[in-house]
């Protein structure tokens, strides 16, 4: 009796062939983890930064901005309102639907600055300038660390490089709390693969106090948790299960006496910003492009940051990655495909930095060099562009 064969389908042909084309096929048992190589992620995290800095000085130098003003746009404002003054007691009056105020934003930054400017002698604008530099450092350590469980030394450097190198990764030098997302999510995702669930939890609960997006750290602590309660008919994993939600719930339960609503965060963004659709976020960026080209640069880069994560997608799946970071990668990109007004931007890919740090730790050398290359350039160009209303980083 002849057996039936099973033909690949076109879209499977092409993920197949892009990822021999793009990922590497010898792969070395990883060494094990030594203290002498964090010199690594902080030389590179250092490059990085130089790298950045230097672009900001130049720019501010030719508009004539002071390089602290270049370092605290947008975001950084509201964070640095909440550390000096904290957070307002209801929603302001704006103009017609549109309020914006700091009940909006999460207070993990502002906790960090307010740290620093408590120990420090420095401005709050300097205190939260440093402590960009702080968490942008252990966020480095958090990458370099959830790497080296399962890569080799050179695999690990490909792999932070391409994170501390990625477009959106200018905001690890401005008062935002990508540094911190970063750093508890890596802590999260390691101690999940580790088993060690009361670290898993408390890591996730305080990546969630740091931005909305940090509770897919929380989001995947439970499903893994739970998994592993199930599969292994223990009640040890449940820790991860009832710590992880008591960040953002505490956030909640914070604002309900301070500004009188459990949901005070979602009116303030609905009201200042996620006006409209849940979900239309990424069409508004793909009609925008189409119908305007790049005469307004947000939706061009939006598109092409979707499209870099269906490419990061497509050569994540080929590399079968531990189902922690599979959940929380996929979880990250949701969050930002509901947001009415985020979609798909570098600094979503920056939060998703272990779906990144894991392609990029998988590469060959030739599409390494190329994707690196590229990631520099439009870095450099978001750089230049941050400065003037054509991006909103």
């Amino acid at each position: 009796m002849a057996h039936a064969t099973t033909t690949p389908s076109g879209l499977q042909r092409l993920t197949n062939g892009l990822g021999r084309a793009v990922l590497t096929s010898d792969r070395s048992a990883p060494e094990s983890f030594q203290t002498k190589e964090l010199w690594i992620p902080v030389g590179i995290f250092a490059l990085s930064r130089l790298y950045v800095i230097s672009m900001v000085l130049a720019v501010s130098k030719i508009l004539h901005h002071s390089l602290s003003s270049m370092l605290s746009p947008w975001d950084a404002k509201w964070y640095l309102s909440i550390a000096h003054y904290g957070y307002v007691t209801k929603i302001p009056p704006g103009l017609g639907d549109v309020a914006q105020s700091n009940l909006g934003f999460f207070p993990l930054m502002p906790l960090m600055v307010r740290l620093v400017h408590f120990l420090t002698p420095l401005s709050w604008v300097t205190s939260g300038i440093f402590a960009s530099v702080l968490t942008g450092l252990t966020a480095s350590f958090g990458v370099w660390m959830l790497l080296r469980d399962t890569s080799t030394l050179s695999e690990s450097r490909r792999g932070i490089s391409l994170v501390l190198f990625t477009p959106g990764a200018l905001v690890l030098s401005f008062v935002y709390s990508e540094g911190l997302i970063v750093t508890f999510a890596c802590l999260a995702l390691w101690s999940l693969r580790r088993e060690k669930w009361v670290l898993a939890g408390l890591a996730s609960a305080t990546c969630s106090l740091a931005d909305p997006v940090g509770s897919a750290a929380v989001i995947t602590c439970v499903i893994v948790a739970l998994l592993a309660a199930r599969t292994q008919k223990s009640v040890r994993p449940l820790a991860a299960v009832v710590l992880a939600p008591l960040g953002v719930l505490s956030f909640f339960t914070y604002l309900y006496f301070h500004a009188g609503s459990f949901f005070t965060w979602f009116h303030a963004q609905r009201r200042g910003w996620q006006g409209g659709p849940y979900f239309s976020g990424l069409p508004k960026a793909l009609y925008g492009f189409a119908a305007h080209g790049f005469s307004n640069l947000n939706p061009p880069v939006k598109t092409f940051s979707f499209l870099v994560a269906i490419g990061m997608f497509i050569l994540f799946v080929k590399i079968r990655p531990s189902v922690p970071i599979f959940v929380y990668g996929v979880t990250v990109i949701f969050m930002g495909l509901l947001s009415p007004i985020v979609g798909i931007t570098p600094r979503l890919l920056l939060r998703d930095a272990p779906l990144v740090a894991t392609v990029g730790s998988r590469l060959n050398n030739r599409w390494f060099g190329v994707l690196l290359t590229a990631s520099c350039a439009i870095l450099g160009f978001l750089i230049i562009v941050s400065a003037t209303p054509a991006w909103t980083p």
